[in-house]
């Protein structure tokens, strides 16, 4: 699916960014740290949102949303893609998130776990 352009911010629409993550890579990627993150889904209902996720070198990282919150995934996915506009690295984005765990606003981030490869963290929430 290509994302679509909001002409009117000459941008990807937000929802564009729920779809940055080729499968290939969900399935080549290694060992990752991830931060699982609970908010509102987009039946108004609470539950996991997505994950941020960063490879244990640090070169790759991303939020992984869940299709049960493509609203409120989305925009954590847009962040993300909004701060490496803007030069942070993966590594630094992984960073801040965690810093935010427990209550962050409308979400709640649980602490740090460790997957074996990206495509079980994708599974867990539910992305593939």
């Amino acid at each position: 699916m290509t994302p679509e352009t909001n002409d009117a911010w000459n941008d990807a629409s937000p929802l564009a960014a729920v779809y940055d993550l080729p499968a290939p890579r969900i399935l080549s990627e290694g060992p990752v740290r991830f931060l699982l993150v609970s908010g509102a889904l987009d039946n108004d209902r609470w539950g996991l949102v997505g994950a941020f996720w960063v490879a244990i070198d640090g070169a790759s990282g991303g939020f992984l949303v869940s299709p049960d919150a493509i609203w409120s995934g989305g925009e954590l996915a847009r962040c993300y893609r909004g701060a490496t506009a803007r030069w942070w690295d993966h590594e630094s984005i992984y960073s801040y998130w965690q810093r935010q765990v427990g209550s962050a606003g409308d979400v709640m981030i649980d602490p740090q776990q460790h997957a074996d490869a990206l495509f079980q963290v994708a599974r867990r929430v539910g992305a593939i």
